[in-house]
């Protein structure tokens, strides 16, 4: 009998370990997909505001189901019956017209860089916090003789590293696991915003990293700069924190003549977008915790980007 009621235990403890494993996994297909879904937004936003504004909600946060249902009948898309599959193949359908950005896209700003409110989902950014601080760990890092912070920066946690700096800095693993999807998100982000900007373009990553700024010296602002020749672009986006700060506001110097754009209030899950040796500025932060994601990116401009690939 005892031998039943264990042999019955381990049969029940069994299977309720297999249905938390399939409740886990669906969780996460679930995580994935909506994440997928709001990148994808992003890229039809760049592709064509018209076509954003229909399928997407009152907050233009997520995609409408009515509205992007209605859409994929419209272009003939209706072999795919999901949100995600429907994105996906509206996606591809912009991206095949042969004149995506004229018909769609609007005119090409004089501005060289943009703040986009709410680029990605701040309650999202909030629930990843405790794993992005417990991950993060100060990488001092030797700029060198020429820069003016020589070897004094050690405020940065790196996801990706391709500078040959020196010490060599090595991605933080614990750093990439929990903010991978945030940077590839930027990536996106970036893309959509460039291709309506300027010319449709392939981002790579150079180098990501999350800033810690604190009020103490050293780490309490990043002076006036470019991201340097070789940077096509760059991405700042604003982390969550649960040490509100005061200043640190962002300063870009853009436009001809120049003049400075002051942005005082970026919250979580806003952006600065920045195209190349575009000046900017991180003010000094008097109290407080200041978190953001800073991406460098090189551009692969569509027609040299398909000639590589077409050999």
């Amino acid at each position: 009998m005892r031998h039943s009621a264990s042999a019955a235990a381990a049969l029940a403890i069994a299977a309720a370990a297999a249905a938390l494993g399939v409740a886990t996994r669906r969780r996460r297909a679930r995580e994935a997909a909506a994440a997928e879904e709001e990148v994808l937004l992003i890229i039809i936003k760049g592709l064509c505001k018209a076509t954003y504004y229909a399928v997407s909600d009152a907050q233009g946060l997520r995609f409408s189901e009515r509205g992007l249902a209605s859409v994929a009948r419209q272009r003939g898309l209706v072999a795919a019956t999901t949100t995600l599959a429907r994105a996906k193949a509206l996606v591809a359908w912009l991206e095949s017209r042969h004149t995506p950005l004229e018909t769609c896209a609007p005119k090409r700003a004089r501005l060289r860089h943009a703040l986009v409110r709410g680029a990605l989902d701040g309650a999202t950014l909030r629930a990843k916090f405790d794993a992005m601080q417990a991950a993060y760990a100060q990488q001092p890092l030797d700029y060198g003789q020429h820069s003016r912070y020589g070897n004094k920066w050690r405020i940065s946690c790196y996801l990706v590293v391709l500078e040959r700096w020196k010490p060599k800095i090595q991605p933080h693993r614990p750093m990439v696991d929990c903010m991978d999807d945030v940077m590839r998100a930027c990536v996106a982000l970036f893309e959509a915003w460039y291709a309506a900007h300027a010319q449709p373009a392939k981002a790579s990553v150079m180098n990501c990293f999350v800033t810690r700024y604190r009020p103490h010296a050293d780490e309490d602002q990043l002076e006036k700069h470019v991201d340097g020749a070789n940077v096509d672009g760059s991405v700042i986006l604003a982390l969550p924190t649960d040490d509100p700060f005061d200043g640190g506001a962002l300063k870009v110097w853009d436009d001809r003549p120049k003049r400075e754009f002051h942005y005082p209030d970026m919250r979580p899950g806003d952006a600065i977008l920045l195209d190349a040796r575009v000046w900017h500025q991180a003010l000094p932060i008097t109290a407080g915790t200041r978190y953001a994601m800073v991406l460098f990116l090189k551009l692969h401009k569509q027609k040299q980007h398909d000639k590589e690939h077409s050999v």
